[in-house]
């Protein structure tokens, strides 16, 4: 009997992500954020006015708009806390509402969006209530790291840096395993975090840039501390390694 079956049909070609509308940017204060945000602007998300150069300690510019940086930090003074002493649950008010209502407003017509502010892992919910299809990604760091850049810039001790990195990446966790939220690990070497700040790009469904140029691997600073951070944040840390991209 002859062959009837007809030519192979042609392999389907894998689905592209949807681009997202409106991202928020994730991640615990010295964590990379800014490389994050900035390079989300490379790739075509638009920050609006932000915060620019000559910030101490990042001198390629926090990324962050003043007004969501100041009305999340009232807001969690609201709720008996601040941005170094979390409060346990964030309640919004009217005003603070009303700011946020005010800051979606403006950038209707200009997307794919971005905004980037550490407090948003605090806030994060009721940015949910105003826009429940905004795209989440995220960004880690070495909790030593992070407690170390802490005490050089805010004079903190490691044992509150690492208090910090805990009660902000336990929510960073969170939300990456209720919902889609691309992580990558924020790195000083050149090489891999553009390979890895590439692929959380695309997992948005925007485009790297062929040239990235605003991730600089001069501005962190290291540290040669060889202790390891207590047990409970060293097994969070690798539960975020292990749905990291990259």
């Amino acid at each position: 009997m002859a062959d009837q079956s007809g030519p192979a049909s042609p392999a389907a070609e894998p689905a592209k992500p949807a681009k997202a509308r409106a991202i928020a940017v994730l991640g615990m204060h010295r964590s990379g954020t800014s490389a994050l945000a900035g390079s989300l602007a490379e790739s075509g998300a638009y920050l609006g006015k932000v915060l620019g150069t000559s910030i101490p300690g990042n001198r390629k510019g926090l990324q962050e708009p003043e007004s969501i940086l100041f009305m999340q930090e009232t807001l969690l003074q609201a709720n008996a806390g601040s941005w170094d002493n979390p409060p346990s649950k964030v309640e919004w008010n009217r005003m603070h509402t009303a700011v946020r209502d005010l800051f979606l407003e403006s950038r209707e017509g200009f997307e794919p969006w971005a905004f980037k502010d550490p407090r948003t892992l605090l806030t994060l919910e009721g940015w949910l209530d105003a826009r429940p299809d905004m795209a989440l990604c995220g960004i880690f760091r070495d909790p030593l790291a992070v407690a170390h850049s802490l005490k050089r810039r805010n004079g903190f001790s490691l044992t509150k840096g690492l208090y910090l990195w805990q009660a902000y990446n336990e929510r960073l966790l969170h939300f990456a395993t209720t919902r889609s939220c691309p992580l990558i690990e924020f790195s000083t070497q050149p090489d891999a975090m553009t390979e890895r700040l590439a692929k959380l790009v695309t997992a948005l469904g925007l485009t790297p840039p062929p040239a990235p140029e605003f991730f600089d691997a001069g501005i962190p600073k290291g540290t040669d501390d060889a202790s390891a951070p207590p047990a409970e944040i060293a097994e969070l840390y690798e539960q975020l390694k292990g749905l990291a991209l990259g």
